[in-house]
């Protein structure tokens, strides 16, 4: 098991990347990040990608010893995420020492990256972790969700091809104004995070309005759609709206 302790955290910097393997003994094996965080609270985002498939998870623990390491005295911070491939975690965090634990088990090794990174509340997700895969979207689509503290951001990915046109619209629901954020990235260097080299389109909202909107997004790639909280607990509906360019 490695062990590391990033140490603080810092506001609105680059995300933090590490590789690891976990080794494939037919057990369960796992890695921990130590890292504490600064006196605003804010959202910490937290991504694993593994390049070879298997039974993997990804939680988060208060450090309530503050030593680094996870013992039983630690408190799980619900919820955690299993899977195969990509794992993501997206909290409000106040200020305290915390850790991460990537477990996994297969009968071969299991290299991944894993990255966190903190930001201001109501700012968006810098990572790019396709939580939700749409595949490629070549007619309309609708999906439901909802952020909260303990989900600040969920990321849509799909695929478009070169004779695609997209409108992208989120409405929140339950008269709420105001409470979420979107945009579109396209991760051009693959690297799992958003710089500047990357394509950014922003949802634009009219004042008081409950719709944030994308229209006309073209061009074949790979996409994400980040929805992330401005505050609350906000349920809403994404549309996808395809037409031929």
């Amino acid at each position: 098991m490695a062990e590391e302790n990033l140490g603080l955290i810092r506001l609105n910097r680059p995300a933090i990347t590490r590789n690891g393997v976990l080794p494939g003994i037919s057990q369960t094996r796992q890695d921990t990040y130590a890292f504490r965080t600064g006196t605003d609270t804010a959202n910490v985002n937290v991504s694993v990608s593994f390049s070879n498939g298997g039974s993997t998870s990804l939680a988060l623990f208060r450090d309530n010893n503050s030593n680094g390491r996870l013992d039983s005295v630690d408190s799980f911070l619900s919820p955690g995420t299993t899977g195969t491939t990509f794992l993501s975690l997206n909290k409000s965090l106040s200020q305290g020492n915390f850790i991460a634990r990537v477990q996994g088990i297969s009968s071969s090794n299991m290299p991944y990256t894993f990255r966190i990174s903190r930001s201001s509340s109501g700012r968006a997700n810098s990572l790019t972790t396709p939580e939700i895969q749409l595949g490629t979207i070549a007619q309309d689509l609708r999906r439901a969700n909802h952020v909260n503290d303990n989900d600040t951001a969920d990321n849509f990915a799909f695929t478009l091809d070169s004779n695609s046109s997209l409108d992208i619209n989120v409405r929140e629901r339950g008269n709420k104004k105001g409470d979420v954020n979107i945009r579109v990235v396209q991760d051009l260097n693959s690297d799992g995070v958003v710089n500047r080299g990357d394509r950014v389109v922003q949802g634009v909202s009219p004042n008081d309005g409950n719709t944030d909107t994308i229209s006309g997004l073209k061009g074949a790639g790979d996409y994400i759609l980040q929805v992330c909280q401005s505050q609350g607990n906000t349920r809403f509906l994404a549309t996808f709206d395809h037409s031929v360019a």
